[in-house]
């Protein structure tokens, strides 16, 4: 049997010369603090042109929310899981529908929707909500909307931590994203672009998923600790025979997007998402990803692709802000590939990346590995990565290399890496004063990572019935190979997501307003 621990940059000392047990928050963040006098030196420089930045931002975001409020002439229609009517017309408070499905389909262009607290599972609980159908936008190509959640049942008080708004199936048999917004004009149009937003919602698969029950005594169950909620993750294709809860049916979205104009998605929490929390294609137009929380997601927290023709990517922008990005496991138990927090996609010519805090996700915080195949389009792209915090993460920034898979760049290098900038600066290790934020983290589930490792083990038999056939053919010898990691993947508590709101200042989702 050989043992491989995964090394997991920033805390591979820390979880090698004490057990999980002995971590206590005090104790990460020191061994996390380590790197920041590397860092410090720049502090006094980069103290007032951080300040600057921030005014400019906060200014940048007051006058987009403004431009999206102004946009928005159509209706409003209110939808109440609790207190709406299945035949009502969503035309006020009072007459709330009660399906979210019904009124999205009801809404024309450049309505809004409010939606208060409670589950919403589309039609007939199906598990899922669209506007268009999933991969099909030339033919439904949905319109522009607004969908806003986080209201009480009243629709007189909007707060997103207290009136929680969710999208959480828990026995559903679908393969669809819990949320599908197409919003595409025919190709060749050339008239005015609307709005789309999604503010206000929480994304969680924790109860629809496939996980081994907990057993801390049982290696095979990837169990850390007692005080996680589950076992590791099972893959939907896997026939494990040790005892199971929930169901999965395949891989979906949490909130897939094939959009263009001006977009919008903040102020969500995405948790236990099986397969990526936001995965877009982005037409011409500007996307703005702020002020989410995304938390145990698979595959990737964030990844958004240009969908245009070359001649068009100088027309497509995404701005990546102001979210915390935490535990983004990669594709199998092997831990053989994804596991990215953002990725820096092909077919967008302006990217920024700032004020987020990337911790303990298990491939890299950040990846910047794709070309355009078009040299020329190459050299024209802006990939910004500046005033981020980062922890905990195998990768801070993973980039592609000549001669070799990939390179690992930590936070205090990443202005060495020619991929990234012009802007660059600002990236540091999360600092130990930000105790509150790790406290904030879910402690067992934190504990169980930061001890993580996996165990690998082989097996060849001889004489088994396969083996025997395959050498009287002169066929090569099987044997088996077993991967049992000590977490992946686990279920957060989504009730626990939210605590990450507000906790670091400037850095991260702050409190939703």
């Amino acid at each position: 049997m050989k043992r491989f621990t995964l090394i997991l940059a920033a805390f591979l000392a820390v979880a090698a010369m004490q057990p999980a047990s002995a971590q206590t928050p005090s104790g990460i963040l020191r061994s996390i603090g380590n790197k920041v006098s590397g860092a410090a030196r720049n502090e006094a420089r980069k103290g007032v042109q951080n300040a600057v930045e921030k005014g400019k931002q906060d200014a940048a975001d007051k006058a987009a929310q403004k431009a999206i409020n102004t946009e928005i002439k159509g209706k409003t229609l209110y939808v109440s899981v609790s207190t709406g009517s299945a035949r009502a017309d969503g035309l006020s408070p009072t007459t709330a529908m009660k399906d979210l499905q019904k009124a999205i389909n009801a809404a024309e262009e450049n309505d809004q929707i409010l939606v208060a607290e409670g589950n919403y599972l589309g039609n007939m609980d199906r598990g899922y909500v669209e506007s268009g159908k999933f991969a099909d936008s030339s033919h439904e190509p949905g319109k522009f909307i607004s969908i806003y959640g986080g209201y009480s049942t009243d629709f007189s008080q909007r707060d997103v931590i207290r009136f929680v708004t969710r999208i959480q199936p828990y026995d559903q048999k679908f393969t669809a994203p819990l949320m599908n917004i197409n919003a595409r004009r025919p190709y060749g149009y050339v008239g005015p672009v609307g709005t789309v937003v999604i503010d206000g919602f929480t994304f969680d698969l924790g109860e629809n998923n496939r996980y081994f029950v907990k057993n801390v005594k049982e290696v095979a169950t990837g169990t850390p600790n007692e005080g996680v909620l589950t076992g590791r993750f099972v893959e939907p294709d896997a026939n494990p025979s040790l005892p199971l809860e929930g169901f999965s049916s395949g891989d979906e979205y949490a909130l897939h997007m094939d959009v263009e104009g001006n977009v919008r998605v903040s102020n969500c929490v995405f948790v236990n998402c099986r397969d990526y929390g936001i995965c877009a294609l982005m037409g011409k137009g500007h996307m703005e990803v702020c002020n989410n929380v995304f938390v145990a997601c698979r595959y990737s927290a964030c990844q958004v692709k240009g969908n245009v023709r070359d001649a068009d990517i100088e027309q497509v922008s995404l701005d990546f802000h102001h979210n915390t990005v935490m535990f983004t496991w990669t594709r199998t138990k092997a831990f053989e590939d994804m596991g990215q927090g953002f990725r820096f996609m092909n077919g967008i010519r302006t990217i920024d990346v700032h004020n987020n805090i990337f911790g303990c996700n298990s491939n890299c915080g950040v990846e910047r590995v794709f070309y355009e195949s078009n040299k020329e389009m190459e050299k024209l792209k802006v990939s910004n990565l500046y005033d981020n915090y980062y922890f905990a993460n195998k990768r801070d920034l993973e980039i592609a290399a000549m001669g070799a898979a990939s390179i690992s760049v930590p936070a205090a290098r990443i202005e060495e890496a020619e991929q990234i900038g012009p802007k660059y600066e600002g990236n540091r290790d999360l600092p130990e004063s930000e105790k509150a934020f790790i406290n904030a983290i879910d402690k067992s589930y934190l504990e169980g990572y930061m001890s993580l490792e996996i165990i690998q083990s082989e097996s060849y038999n001889a004489n088994s019935a396969a083996n025997q056939v395959n050498r009287m053919f002169g066929l090569n010898q099987q044997g088996s190979e077993i991967v049992r990691p000590s977490m992946y993947c686990n279920k957060y508590p989504w009730e626990k997501a939210k605590d990450l709101f507000g906790k670091v200042a400037g850095y991260g989702a702050q409190m939703p307003q």
